[in-house]
């Protein structure tokens, strides 16, 4: 695929979105050069639907509005610009998720991420679910500023959508491409220029997570692994996948969170769904719910396993415990 600027040249100035009706996925793919960096894009649906829309940005770089059914994207080559330092690349995932693969590191993005890359190495975009992306290309010195060499340390990352930072720069975003909208031109610039300033500090706030004390990160993981199960314990289905989803890492690096607790995933499971069942059998104002009801309202599908795996754990059956004095 060859690199056209043509494309880009013919763009208005933000915020106004100049749509792209390219027919085919080749028109698409030539586009992608031209906007974001060389690539090549295969599809991954026998019948693909793509739309894309793109605006130069006022203070310089460029808005690419990407929506499309599952594809992916390998970048081989990398583009740097004037001196090497290439631009930075960052996406806004508004629908959909996928992984993005940078410097050996694979980052699977949610609906609400934001991922950073840079055009200077080569990369890879997978969207695995419909979705529509937006994406900033900006040159390294408007978006680092007078911190110019953190770009030297550039590092590709990814803000959580429940950072703050990500969440205000979500919500800017629909400030600064107000649809068709016109904004005196000042006032396109500053609100511009907050938006990428918003996007930086999600950035450097990303890199802190990463670099900070790998304990820490493990504790912190930990915690919000925990807290997720808690709140799902009565949902049968629940399962490795679902709680990696929610954490945004890999089947194994959960696994291996709970081997540093000294269990594995589903010995700890039946140990809370047990012990908060046991609460449940001794809560006086339950006791119009059957041992059958209190198994399936802490996620056990079956009444029978319920039981033998309460008299494994307690040393009594569900109904003794409930006799029993407090």
């Amino acid at each position: 695929m060859h690199h056209d600027t043509a494309a880009a040249s013919d763009l208005s100035f933000a915020p106004c979105f100049r749509p792209f009706y390219m027919g085919d996925v080749q028109g698409y793919s030539n586009a992608l050069d031209s906007l974001v960096y060389p690539g090549e894009l295969s599809v991954r649906d026998s019948n693909p639907r793509m739309s894309l829309e793109a605006c130069r940005l006022v203070g310089g770089g460029l808005a690419i509005s990407f929506a499309s059914t599952p594809l992916a994207v390998r970048h081989d080559t990398a583009l740097a610009s004037i001196g090497g330092a290439g631009d930075v690349l960052a996406m806004i995932a508004v629908e959909g998720e996928g992984t993005i693969e940078q410097g050996g590191r694979c980052m699977p993005f949610r609906k609400g991420d934001i991922t950073f890359r840079t055009t200077r190495l080569p990369s890879a975009c997978t969207l695995t679910t419909p979705g529509r992306l937006v994406v900033l290309r900006v040159p390294s010195d408007r978006f680092f500023g007078i911190y110019a060499d953190l770009h030297d340390r550039f590092v590709p990352s990814i803000s959580r959508a429940d950072s703050r930072l990500a969440e205000a720069a979500r919500v800017h975003m629909g400030h600064v491409f107000p649809g068709n909208a016109q904004a005196l031109p000042a006032l396109a610039y500053f609100s511009e220029q907050s938006f990428v300033s918003l996007l930086a500090a999600a950035y450097c706030e990303s890199v802190d997570e990463d670099a900070a004390d790998g304990k820490h990160r493990e504790r912190d993981r930990w915690q919000r692994l925990v807290a997720f199960i808690e709140a799902h314990l009565g949902d049968p289905e629940l399962s490795v996948d679902a709680v990696s989803r929610e954490l945004g890492i890999s089947r194994r690096l959960t696994h291996r969170l709970f081997e540093t607790q000294r269990t594995q995933y589903g010995a700890y499971l039946r140990m809370r769904r047990l012990e908060r069942a046991k609460d449940d059998l001794r809560n006086r104002r339950l006791d119009h719910l059957s041992v059958a009801q209190i198994a399936y309202r802490n996620g056990f599908g079956d009444a029978s396993h319920f039981s033998r795996s309460f008299r494994d754990r307690f040393g009594v059956p569900p109904g003794g415990l409930r006799k029993s004095p407090a």
